[in-house]
């Protein structure tokens, strides 16, 4: 979820994150301020190493892109931006150009004081440059590419339209790491399809986008990138998702001061759907990395 899962937002659209403060979002997610699937390993507490597991995720991510000292990388739904700082402060980059529909996003990154990112309030559609990136990133953002009421065809119009404009954008031969939710086709009981109808209401945090199926990806990016690993991590976003519930749990009281009542009780309803879904094997988390030919 680096960034948030939001509505897909139009050309030349702005939003406020779901309206909800930085401050409600580093109670929830902790000082990385990272939501999506965390790298722990072995007998490390979900909420005491989170931070470790994300900022180790992260890493593992540059390594696979071959990011590291390469002087350009781009990363299309930045979140708060904690991939585009690690980017440049841990890993070398010279400069790292984030793309987010948010404007307190934009300004929260501003606030790193770090000449050497660049936040922009941009939707992937309109992002062009000519001076071509070395390698890119898309962390949990994808989800939020194509709206959840467009029919299959132009589903697959949009997926192909996303990987054509980030191929556009990048060296021959750069690698583009994803992370993304996909669903399966299974037996939908009566409280599976309630939840899947509450994560799509209009006053769900994650609502409006939808959840591609893996070939849905792979045709879209077919000609224009090739495969270089596909690695399904739903455990380790399964894992995230109860530690977020499990640090919301503790600091409920605050929570609510930040963000009211119905707001925490729509996020804890919401990660624990994520949670289960994850743990039933409804929806994958795949961790996708490609190259552009």
């Amino acid at each position: 979820m680096t960034t948030v899962p939001g509505r897909s937002v139009p050309k030349g659209d702005t939003i406020r994150h779901h309206e909800v403060s930085d401050a409600f979002y580093r109670l929830l997610l902790g000082p990385t301020m990272v939501c999506s699937g965390g790298y722990w390993e072995d007998g490390e507490g979900l909420t005491e190493t989170l931070d470790e597991a994300q900022e180790r995720k992260l890493d593992r991510f540059v390594e696979l892109a071959g990011a590291a000292g390469t002087r350009r990388v781009l990363d299309v739904g930045c979140g708060w931006g904690t991939m585009l700082n690690r980017l440049t402060v841990v890993h070398g980059v010279e400069q790292a150009v984030g793309l987010t529909p948010s404007r307190t996003q934009e300004q929260f990154i501003t606030g790193f004081g770090n000449p050497r990112i660049s936040a922009r309030v941009e939707s992937w559609e309109d992002h062009t440059t000519q001076d071509l990136y070395d390698a890119a990133f898309c962390i949990n953002a994808l989800e939020q590419v194509v709206p959840s009421v467009l029919a299959p065809r132009e589903r697959a119009e949009r997926y192909r339209a996303f990987f054509s404009t980030v191929g556009a954008v990048l060296k021959p031969g750069a690698r583009f790491v994803l992370h993304t939710m996909t669903a399966e086709t299974l037996p939908v009981n009566g409280r599976l399809l309630e939840d899947l109808r509450f994560l799509r209401r209009a006053d769900s945090p994650f609502h409006a986008g939808h959840i591609p199926h893996l070939h849905e990806l792979a045709q879209a990016a077919d000609g224009l990138f090739d495969v270089i690993e596909i690695v399904n991590e739903r455990e380790s976003f399964a894992v995230a998702c109860r530690a977020w519930l499990h640090r919301l749990a503790q600091c409920r009281d605050v929570a609510v001061v930040l963000a009211g009542e119905e707001v925490v009780a729509r996020f804890e309803r919401c990660l624990g759907i994520f949670a289960y879904t994850l743990e039933d094997k409804f929806f994958n988390n795949f961790r996708v990395t490609i190259a552009r030919r």
